[in-house]
């Protein structure tokens, strides 16, 4: 438990896959009050650093009245039915990433049928269908679905009861990703929107066209409100973050760039151009699958700004070609 701003302390937990650890933050908002930001995945040893950090700081979670989830990815969310479950404490998100959620419940075997569909309409091989469509979700379970009370709409407002502390629609890693910014003294905790040694993935998804494009917009939000210190969900307090939001747009533009290099007169499946940005053939298909999302992520943010032109080939897979056929 580090203290990482006024009345704001930082409670780390364990992964049990890469990045290994993830912060939630834990947030005094008046008089024995508090509110928790994000938490970790779903295991013993996650919960038991954040529940001896919630009594080390706020006395018991009696006293944490709301629970914020920057967005729906497991490291973030997967503890929210224990903090339901302790203190009862209403849980906010992003409304995408809340009906997202609900919707995945609901449907669990869906998303093997989405990945499978994108595999086979971006011509991957055959032989990656199957360990895709078997990838189920892990034993034991890292997250519980938990009904989100009050979906966050819109671009920014005030954090309900919470005086002080505005929410920020920040998409891009996820469709309904929100950081929180304090005015007084321009704190931001932003979740994985903006971390300090990585760039956030940015896939494609089924609720934005163009999640490349949202992230560029989210750049631009947290670059008017100049935050002056970034606490992200993962690594160390950001001092200098207009020189980090500068370097993650670069990294952005510079990954599309480098997409587009890919491409000549010849069109190319998305795989292919997969293959071109990511040599190696021998990943995990987890990360084969993350490598494509991307890839196309940044073709259909290319297609959308008359940078790429996309056709069908002779197999029906869509393909991909620069602007005039060529990317030069």
């Amino acid at each position: 438990m580090i203290p990482v701003a006024a009345d704001v302390w930082r409670i780390t937990t364990p992964l049990p896959f890469r990045p290994r650890e993830v912060h939630a933050y834990l947030v005094k908002s008046g008089e024995r009050r508090f509110f928790l930001v994000d938490g970790g995945v779903d295991t013993a040893d996650a919960w038991a650093a954040l529940d001896t950090g919630v009594r080390e700081i706020a006395g018991g979670w009696a006293a944490v009245a709301a629970h914020v989830v920057t967005h729906m990815h497991i490291d973030h969310l997967g503890l929210a039915w224990r903090v339901r479950e302790r203190c009862g404490a209403r849980l906010l998100m992003g409304r995408l990433d809340a009906e997202r959620a609900a919707h995945a419940d609901a449907n669990p075997e869906e998303e093997a049928a989405y990945r499978g569909a994108l595999l086979r309409e971006s011509g991957a091989p055959p032989a990656l269908l199957p360990p895709v469509k078997t990838r189920g979700r892990p034993t034991p379970p890292l997250s519980r679905y938990v009904p989100v009370d009050l979906p966050l709409d819109g671009e920014a407002d005030d954090l309900p009861d919470i005086a002080g502390w505005r929410w920020i629609w920040t998409p891009g890693h996820t469709a309904g990703h929100v950081s929180l910014f304090r005015l007084a003294d321009r704190v931001l905790i932003g979740g994985d929107a903006v971390l300090p040694r990585i760039t956030p993935t940015i896939g494609v998804n089924r609720q934005r066209t163009d999640p490349v494009g949202d992230y560029l917009q989210t750049l631009d939000r947290l670059e008017a409100v100049k935050p002056v210190r970034v606490l992200p969900g993962h690594g160390e307090p950001l001092e200098e973050p207009a020189a980090r939001l500068r370097e993650l747009r670069e990294a952005t533009l510079n990954e599309s760039d480098l997409v587009l290099g890919c491409l000549s007169e010849a069109p190319l499946s998305a795989w292919e151009v997969t293959r071109c940005r990511h040599i190696r053939s021998d990943l995990p298909p987890s990360v084969q699958m993350l490598a494509l999302r991307e890839t196309l992520a940044h073709l259909r943010h290319l297609v959308g700004a008359a940078r790429v032109e996309m056709l069908e080939m002779n197999d029906g897979v869509p393909g991909f070609r620069a602007k005039g056929g060529s990317a030069g």
